[in-house]
């Protein structure tokens, strides 16, 4: 499940090739998350096999051709802002190395302030995209309440963020095409 690093550099660079023309500024969003998440694996995937649960990721919806540049930018912010939520809480203070999650958490502050700085720009968002990015993190809230917040419910959830943050990588690419 997780990612060779071979891959994670090829994502690497698509986002910061995606994004660097963006006319707001967008940041390189989730480059440093990615290999952040990566790090904070603390037990082997293979061995939470028995806890893998489909979080339905929105996908569709944000693939959609009806999806403004508004829009993206907006998801994208309201994705961040629940992975920050998730991450800031004492139960995943207490699931991760403490380092590596303050580095997370301070990288996604930031991410959040560019985004916001390019959101400002935009107006008109239609709210089905954001309400289904709520949905899908409040499933993987309660997933986590529903484990206890074991360390294998965790190591779903960190690769499931790890999923959705290559699937922003998308996102980004429609929002550079969309220029």
């Amino acid at each position: 499940m997780a990612l060779p690093l071979a891959l994670l550099l090829t994502l690497v660079l698509i986002i910061c090739k995606s994004t660097c023309s963006l006319s707001c500024d967008l940041p390189q969003i989730y480059n440093l998350a990615l290999t952040l998440l990566e790090k904070m694996r603390r037990i082997p995937t293979f061995s939470c096999l028995n806890y893998r649960k489909d979080f339905a990721f929105p996908q569709e919806q944000l693939e959609d051709e009806q999806v403004q540049k508004a829009q993206a930018v907006a998801v994208l912010h309201q994705m961040t802002q629940q992975v920050f939520n998730l991450f800031s809480t004492q139960e995943a203070s207490a699931a991760w190395n403490q380092t590596l999650l303050d580095t997370f958490l301070s990288d996604l502050h930031q991410q959040l302030d560019d985004l916001k700085d390019c959101g400002t720009q935009q107006v008109g968002v239609e709210e089905a995209p954001l309400r289904a990015v709520r949905k899908y993190f409040h499933r993987i809230t309660v997933y986590l309440k529903e484990k206890k917040y074991l360390p294998c419910a965790w190591e779903v959830v960190r690769t499931e963020i790890m999923k959705s943050f290559s699937s922003s990588a998308n996102l980004y690419g429609r929002l550079r095409s969309m220029e």
